[in-house]
Formats: C-alpha cells, structure tokens, sequence
C-alpha cells in the first residue's frame, strides 16, 4: 500500500514538473497576504500586548520580507493584466485592484520604516535606562499601521480573487 502512495506521488510530481508559470503574479501574490496579512498584523499585535524586543523583531523580520513579496506581487501585475485583458470582471476591477496594491505598498513601506526607525533607537539605547518593554505609544502606532497594512493586502487580494473567480 505504502509503495502506491510513493508511485502515485512520484507521477504526481512528474505531471506538476512538467508544466511552466508563463505568469508570476498568481504565485507572487501568496507572499504579502501570508507576510503581512497574517504574519505582520498578528504579530504586531503580539507586540502590542506583550512589548518586548524579541515581537518587535519578529515584527520588523516579517514587515521586511512582507514588503519584498508586496513589491514581486505589484511588478509582475501588469504581465498578469496583459494575459486577462478583454475578460470583463478584469476591465471593471483592475484599477481598482491597482490602486489598492499600490496603497498597500505605501502603508507597508511606511510601516517598515517607523517600525525600523523604532527598532534602531531602541537598540541603540543602553541596557541601564532600558525599560523591559518597548514604549507603548510607538507599540500602538505601529500595530495601528501595521494592522491598516494587513487591511490593505487582505481588500486588494479579495479584489483579486474576485477578477479570478467571481461569478
């Protein structure tokens, strides 16, 4: 029985593997939605709670890589756009869909460099007058952005999904 699943899985692949992604887009857009969707905005308020460095830097960690996937996902768009053009939920949706990933992209950035900014000051300031926890008020602002951040990426990619798969 063991020996079907492991043929199975093999024939599996060989199919998966034989085909290419013309398109990124579809696989690009997985990043930000787990980075900063789930992972930046749960986190963040994980650190808004708990205050301490270690969830500001994991916050910090997964608003970076978050922003690296956000900026794959908004450039291999327009190939993506090119290849739906003429689909009519496409023509109606796609700007909107555009202006959100953009303003996904402004509030992520601005969420990357506060939280980044923070960070640096906190870890310049000596151990002696280091409170054990991070001060509330950048604690709050930045969960504040950060969740606006995951807002934005869950709405464009809702967009998104509907251009594919609305009916």
């Amino acid at each position: 029985m063991r020996h079907a699943a492991i043929s199975y899985s093999s024939e599996i692949m060989e199919t998966v593997l034989q085909y290419k992604l013309p398109i990124l887009h579809p696989l690009a857009v997985h990043f930000p939605i787990v980075l900063i969707g789930v992972g930046g905005g749960g986190v963040a308020l994980v650190w808004l709670v708990r205050g301490t460095a270690f969830w500001r830097r994991a916050t910090l960690l997964l608003f970076t890589l978050g922003m690296a996937g956000a900026l794959f996902a908004y450039f291999t768009g327009e190939p993506m756009e090119e290849h739906v053009e003429g689909t009519p939920i496409v023509e109606e949706l796609v700007g909107l869909h555009e202006d959100m990933a953009l303003y996904t992209l402004y509030l992520t950035g601005l969420t990357l460099v506060l939280l980044a900014a923070v960070s640096l000051w906190l870890e310049r300031r000596t151990t002696v007058e280091r409170d054990p926890n991070d001060p509330l008020a950048a604690r709050i602002l930045l969960a504040l952005l950060a969740l606006g951040a995951a807002a934005l990426v869950a709405w464009t990619g809702h967009i998104g999904s509907t251009m594919v798969w609305g009916v």
